[in-house]
């Protein structure tokens, strides 16, 4: 009779419990031919662009998002603001970052980030800064500001006839409540095509 319950217990203890995990967020490629892509590492933690659920009667969550000041077009192509924001609007408390450059006459090329005022759009400093959001699990919310000399943005396509920008950054974010909680940006790329985009 014992030997009937053998097979039985073997079957029983020799059950686990199936964890399930959710699949780790990956970079896109560093491309530059308008993919529509972006990310970037945050203190080890990939940020991908997630679009949100649509609110009634309102306009879309997009995760990808850009614009450019009113003085960006011609007669002197990029004298005026860029900015991308790579947001996670799809899970509660999703990060977000945004790279603003105040000036993008050089064109392709290095952008040195400086001090962030925390404003954006027009409202944003005479220099390149980059600003994230980073969820703290408690509050609604961290708030970091770039520095000067915190970093670079790297613009390697400035393709203003077909809209197309990309580039690459890094960059050492300081929190704003509590200037020695430092966070580390890296990795970060973006590549745009503004008339696709979100269409």
């Amino acid at each position: 009779m014992k030997y009937f319950f053998l097979p039985f217990l073997v079957l029983l203890f020799g059950c686990t419990k199936t964890e399930t995990t959710t699949p780790q967020d990956t970079l896109p490629p560093i491309t530059q031919v308008g993919a529509n892509t972006a990310g970037c590492v945050i203190n080890g933690t990939v940020l991908v662009p997630k679009n949100g659920s649509q609110a009634i009667g309102g306009s879309a969550a997009y995760g990808l998002t850009t614009g450019a000041g009113i003085n960006f077009n011609s007669p002197i192509v990029g004298d005026d603001y860029l900015y991308i924001s790579i947001k996670n609007l799809k899970d509660i408390g999703g990060d977000g970052i945004c790279i603003r450059l105040n000036d993008m006459t050089q064109g392709v090329g290095n952008y040195i980030v400086g001090q962030s005022n925390g404003q954006y759009f027009a409202y944003g400093p005479n220099n390149p800064q980059i600003i994230a959001n980073i969820y703290d699990g408690v509050n609604l919310g961290k708030t970091y500001y770039s520095s000067p000399n915190s970093g670079i943005i790297n613009v390697t396509r400035f393709d203003y006839t077909n809209g197309i920008y990309s580039g690459t950054f890094n960059c050492s974010l300081y929190n704003k409540d509590n200037p020695s909680d430092i966070i580390q940006v890296i990795n970060g790329r973006f590549d745009l095509n503004i008339a696709t985009l979100n269409h």
